[in-house]
């Protein structure tokens, strides 16, 4: 029998005890993988764990347990997908290119597992809705933030130079912390003065006396943040809004900030800008392994390269977008949906649409409840107040309480109706892929293209002018099956359009060394003169 591990969780201390029991997803997931022949080599249990990102002991104990290859790990048998990840990018980023490059196979107990086309698009529909579940069970969280903000104070974690307290009123703020605070005026002061950069920075401060909460030294990266946070101006940032009302006291003044932004302009650092990459994050060096960055040139003209962060020359080949955009498309032109299998899908989403439906409902309906019973109590205080039956100051705090409830659940409303465009804007893209998915891919915004790419691909190198797209092994086959079916009209093609390399006998060796760049998919390379830049 094969090896197996079984990874199970919960989401909160509640649920943990009388929740989706443990126990009860053991017993489950050890009794499919005994019927599915395999033998539990170790079992790893996250509880009154959320799903919403990795950090979590056992899921990282399991990913670095999986990496090891004298454990020889065949599959994780999970009780539901929603348990090991309900963050589309962590499951597509992290864990699902760990499983597929240890060929360990990701199983559920209580849902289907179809090696299918059918089946890779459902996983994807059903790790799309688990992700809707999480943010909506979140919005009360975020209505409080979005509060608590308004307010005037800072709603997370307080940063290096203050402290998290509870007020006398009971209400939770922060305050200076005297042993940093002389430390990040310092540093302020020190980086203005034009004498340091931001490593000699780090070095001398380590040497002052500043240290992490674990005695090392503070990270350049670190001091750069904190040198461009506001907070220690008096005012903070939150959701991408400044928030100068903050009930917190300065640091430092506005004017020693912003000459300290202007020095933090690098000239030969490409500006901020509002464009977004399609492609950071997906490529990798095929030389170092490094992550392909992007550039801004002239404004308008966007690059990508390795970052070189292992050193080497790889970081000199530049590729412009536009030729990449070019190069997948090819890749997209062998990616045909059958007919059977579109239906299929298209069921399965009306399915999952009316389940999000009863599920947003129900939400909206409690909040506009909880809205009425509010409002009642506003108007029958408020006439109280008229009749002589409470005081202005009894009305008052009622009223501010009130509004200020009422506020938060507004907040939750909003956000919801978020959720939901964002589920519509996801099945969107879905459906768009499986009608037409090179078509989309040339028309498609950056987040439709990134998750096209991630659909079907498990890995993408550039290496030598030289894509080398991994295809997804289902997506592989369809490849395959396609390339078959247009084999009829090959001399109807040029290499301009792009020729099928690895497959055809036509194409020597020879003619092959002097054609212009290639992208590889597996074993169906598509030449392509896009490449040649």
């Amino acid at each position: 029998m094969e090896k197996a591990i079984i990874y199970v969780r919960v989401s909160s201390e509640e649920q943990a005890k009388h929740g989706f029991s443990i126990e009860n997803q053991k017993k489950v997931c050890s009794e499919f993988a005994e019927r599915n022949g395999y033998y539990v080599d170790k079992l790893f249990v996250d509880e009154g764990k959320s799903a919403k990102n990795l950090d979590r002991p056992e899921i990282q104990e399991l990913m670095s347990y999986c990496s090891k290859k004298k454990n020889d790990i065949k599959a994780l048998v999970v009780w539901r997908l929603d348990r090991i990840s309900r963050n589309n990018t962590d499951y597509h980023g992290v864990l699902r290119p760990l499983l597929d490059k240890k060929r360990i196979k990701l199983l559920s107990a209580t849902e289907a597992n179809v090696a299918s086309i059918e089946g890779e698009l459902m996983r994807n529909i059903g790790m799309s809705y688990a992700e809707y579940e999480r943010q909506l069970i979140g919005v009360r969280t975020i209505a409080g933030l979005r509060e608590k903000a308004r307010q005037g104070d800072y709603p997370r974690q307080a940063p290096i130079g203050y402290v998290n307290y509870v007020r006398k009123n009971k209400t939770k703020g922060i305050k200076i912390d005297e042993t940093n605070a002389f430390y990040i005026k310092r540093a302020f002061e020190m980086y203005d003065s034009g004498m340091y950069s931001l490593k000699t920075l780090s070095d001398k401060l380590y040497e002052d006396g500043f240290r992490t909460k674990t005695g090392k030294k503070v990270a350049r990266t670190t001091i750069e943040h904190m040198l461009k946070d506001i907070i220690y101006t008096g005012s903070f940032k939150f959701e991408g809004k400044v928030y100068e009302n903050a009930k917190h006291k300065p640091i430092i003044s506005k004017e020693l900030f912003y000459r300290v932004q202007d020095r933090l302009i690098d000239p030969n650092k490409v500006r901020k800008h509002s464009i977004e990459f399609i492609y950071t994050g997906l490529i990798r060096c095929g030389y170092c392994g490094c992550q392909l960055t992007a550039e801004l040139k002239k404004g308008k003209y966007v690059y990508y390269h390795c970052t070189g962060n292992k050193g080497g020359n790889c970081k000199r080949d530049y590729i412009n977008e536009t030729k990449v955009d070019k190069s997948f498309a090819e890749v997209l032109k062998l990616i045909v949906i059958p007919q059977d299998i579109r239906k299929n899908i298209h069921t399965a989403l009306k399915g999952l649409h009316d389940k999000k439906n009863g599920y947003s409902k129900e939400a909206k309906g409690n909040i506009e409840r909880q809205i009425k019973i509010l409002e009642d109590r506003i108007e029958k205080a408020f006439t109280s107040q008229l009749d002589g039956n409470i005081t202005n100051e009894q009305w008052k705090k009622y009223n501010d309480k009130w509004q200020s409830e009422k506020d938060k659940l507004f907040i939750q409303l909003e956000e919801i109706n978020k959720l939901d465009k964002q589920f519509y804007k996801q099945a969107d893209t879905l459906l768009k892929f499986l009608d037409d998915a090179y078509d989309l891919f040339l028309s498609g915004t950056v987040e439709q293209k990134k998750k096209i790419l991630e659909i079907i691909s498990e890995e993408i190198t550039y290496k030598d002018k030289t894509f080398n797209v991994k295809l997804k092994p289902i997506f592989q086959t369809i490849a395959e099956n396609q390339y078959n079916l247009t084999q009829n009209f090959a001399n109807n093609r040029t290499l301009e359009n792009g020729i099928i390399k690895g497959v055809e006998t036509s194409l020597t060796p020879k003619y092959r060394k002097n054609s212009p760049g290639w992208t590889r998919t597996n074993n169906l390379p598509v030449n392509s003169r896009l490449l040649r830049h």
